[in-house]
C-alpha cells in the first residue's frame, strides 16, 4: 500500500529488535506545539517486510544505522554531486 502525503517518521521494532513497520507523523499540531482541533495521531503501519527507500541520509535510514550499528567496522559514507542531465546545445543558442 502507498500512503501519499503521510511521511514516515519512526521505524518500529519488536521486543527482539527486528523491524516490524513504520509510524507516520502526527497531524494537526499547532505552531506552538499544542494539539489543535484537527489533531490526528500518526498511524503505525505494521508489515512482514519493510523497504526503506529514502536514501542513505534520510531520517529513517539514520535511525536504522544508529539502532542496528550498521556503520561498525565500515568506511565512512561518501557523498558527491553528480550530473542528472546533460544537454547538447547548438553554439548559436547560448553564450558562455
Amino acid at each position: 500500500e502507498i500512503y501519499p502525503g503521510f511521511a514516515a517518521t519512526d521505524v518500529l521494532f519488536n521486543d527482539v529488535g527486528a523491524v516490524i513497520g513504520v509510524a507516520t507523523c502526527d497531524m494537526g499540531i499547532e505552531n506552538n506545539g499544542e494539539l489543535g482541533a484537527n489533531y490526528t495521531r500518526g498511524m503505525e503501519l505494521l508489515c512482514k517486510y519493510v523497504l526503506i527507500g529514502e536514501g542513505e541520509r534520510g531520517s529513517l535510514a539514520k535511525q536504522l544505522i544508529a539502532k542496528l550499528d550498521l556503520q561498525k567496522d565500515r568506511e565512512p559514507q561518501k557523498f558527491c554531486i553528480g550530473i542528472k542531465e546533460l544537454w547538447q546545445v547548438n553554439p548559436e543558442n547560448h553564450r558562455p
